[in-house]
């Protein structure tokens, strides 16, 4: 799997798990679904790799 791939798989399961958290009717399985977005949304971050700052232009 790419980073590419990664990125939009982690995307699309953190919203399918939000999702289901607030359509859940039992708080135990929001709670679950709750976590494993976060999950997601963890991995997803770390997919993206660290910020890249801009070095200033040679003169």
């Amino acid at each position: 799997m790419t980073s590419s791939d990664d990125h939009s798989y982690f995307a699309r399961r953190a919203e399918q798990e939000r999702r289901l958290a607030e359509n859940a009717a039992d708080s135990a399985i929001a709670t679950t679904h709750s976590r494993l977005a976060a999950e997601y949304e963890r991995r997803l971050a770390d997919a993206a790799g660290p910020p890249v700052l801009a070095q200033p232009a040679a003169h």
